[in-house]
């Protein structure tokens, strides 16, 4: 007797095949994964913080290169104005320079006069013309700083702050120290010694010595200031252009090193240089008052101070690197 099959549990039915549920299946798993957003792109803000800053020894070779040019200026005003032998120096070099052509004509004395209008006029135009290549005010700014600050100090120190002593040597019993003609260059070459390019720096130092040595040696020959005054106002400018490169150092953008120091160190070396020998002719004109060394000595002054001014600025100004701050 065959068993019952009413007691026995039926098979689960058996599903046909659903074309409809596969393609499905098939479409769900081709759907690909959401894509991670990009991160939004760093904005200037944190750029500009990451930028790496001066070093305090770069700020305190700004500080202290000004403090030291500035000193400098007062020591030679102590020796030229209240010493006996700095006034007598000081006057016979103005003698005989402004002596030594006595057959210069009246159109070669109006171009000795031009001499400092010509020097601040071409260091105008030069600046004007960075300002618009390198698209940045803030060198013209600042230059514009350095200018007033520097024939403001001067004008103070002549009218108001100093007062020479009469110590019956020097002709002319009014003070003339420092130089107003030599400020007025010296400010419009520094100015454009800041604003040049790092690699270009060197050389503009280079010219701008020359530049300023002939503003300082024609007011000497037309008897418009002694030695004293044109080195004190050459001293003054340098100092606040130190000051005016360390403004561009904190706020202008980070320069990369480039070579150049063989020149700045030239500088540095013919200025020491022309100081050495300048004391040759000094020591003479001790001895021997009428033999024109005084001017040679106040030449050779001039012209020193002017290069090692230069050097000074450009070694300040030069690119350092240093990496950023994580």
């Amino acid at each position: 007797m065959l068993p019952s099959l009413g007691g026995a549990s039926q098979p689960a039915p058996i599903r046909a095949w659903n074309d409809e549920g596969s393609a499905g299946a098939r479409t769900a798993a081709a759907v690909p994964a959401p894509r991670r957003s990009a991160p939004p792109p760093r904005s200037s803000m944190t750029t500009t913080a990451r930028r790496p800053a001066p070093t305090v020894l770069q700020v305190l070779g700004h500080l202290l290169g000004a403090a030291a040019l500035w000193a400098s200026a007062a020591l030679i005003g102590v020796v030229a104005l209240t010493t006996a032998t700095g006034q007598w120096l000081d006057e016979l070099a103005l003698r005989q320079a402004s002596g030594a052509f006595p057959d210069l004509s009246d159109r070669a004395a109006q171009l000795l006069d031009s001499v400092p209008w010509v020097v601040g006029a071409v260091s105008a135009l030069c600046l004007a013309v960075l300002a618009v290549r390198s698209r940045r005010l803030a060198p013209a700014v600042v230059g514009a700083a350095v200018v007033v600050l520097s024939n403001l100090t001067v004008q103070l120190l002549k009218r108001v702050l100093l007062e020479k002593p009469d110590l019956g040597i020097q002709e002319a019993a009014v003070n003339s120290f420092p130089s107003g003609h030599t400020a007025a260059a010296a400010a419009a070459v520094a100015v454009v010694l800041l604003a040049a390019p790092a690699p270009s720096r060197p050389v503009v130092g280079l010219l701008g010595a020359g530049a300023t040595t002939a503003t300082g040696v024609a007011t000497l020959l037309n008897g418009w200031h002694r030695p004293s005054d044109v080195v004190a106002s050459l001293l003054v400018v340098a100092g606040w252009a130190a000051l005016g490169g360390l403004v561009l150092r904190l706020t202008g953008p980070v320069e990369r090193p480039v070579p150049g120091g063989g020149l700045t160190a030239l500088l540095a070396v013919s200025g020491a240089g022309a100081l050495l020998v300048g004391l040759l002719p000094l020591w003479a004109a001790l001895r021997v008052p009428g033999g024109g060394w005084a001017a040679v000595a106040a030449c050779a002054a001039i012209l020193g101070v002017s290069l090692l001014a230069a050097a000074a600025l450009t070694a300040l100004q030069a690119p350092r690197s240093r990496r950023p701050r994580p």
